[in-house]
């Protein structure tokens, strides 16, 4: 009976001793170490489908080819080629535009598919094709050298902190180009 009574006393111990970290680390380090993997970086997504909607509330298809850059403080710029919905190799790039954002990384957050990922403020600064700066609120999520973003499901649109993003695009990634 000793014995038990001594398992049940060491119990709570254990149980405060653990933490919230990941590999023994604090949680700003883990963050630290997530804006080191990122700093000066650049990532390709390779060709898949895109819906554009305008602002008369059409939609056009395009197949993009998408080539990202972050630089040392967390500056991402976005290179996007169009192609036609018929040029499913992107051979052929119609236009392309350029899109400036910078990356605020708040907490951790699991996703819907129980993924532990980041929430990602993206504060657009600069668009080419002249639409309005706009901040998106998603998550984050580095994997190897795959880098994955949010997606809308349900109410989580990301327009604001409270309509983050919850669910992660696993399918739809960019591949860190290494030099």
């Amino acid at each position: 009976m000793k014995k038990i009574w001594i398992v049940l006393a060491l119990s709570p111990f254990g149980l405060f001793s653990c933490g919230g970290s990941q590999d023994g680390e604090a949680p700003e380090t883990i963050k630290t170490n997530l804006v080191a993997e990122l700093s000066n970086t650049s990532w390709i997504k390779e060709c898949s489908l895109a819906t554009l909607y305008s602002e008369e509330e059409s939609t056009d298809i395009w197949n993009v080819k998408v080539k990202l850059g972050i630089d040392s403080s967390l500056k991402a710029t976005y290179r996007t080629e169009y192609y036609r919905a018929t040029d499913t190799s992107c051979d052929f790039m119609e236009f392309d535009t350029l899109d400036v954002s910078t990356f605020t990384i708040k907490g951790k957050v699991m996703s819907e598919e129980s993924v532990e990922a980041y929430a990602l403020d993206e504060a657009f600064i600069y668009h080419s094709d002249n639409r309005a700066n706009s901040v998106n609120y998603t998550l984050i999520y580095l994997n190897s050298e795959k880098l994955y973003f949010g997606q809308s499901s349900g109410a989580n649109l990301g327009e604001t902190s409270e309509t983050r993003h919850s669910s992660v695009s696993l399918d739809n990634y960019f591949m860190q180009i290494i030099n």
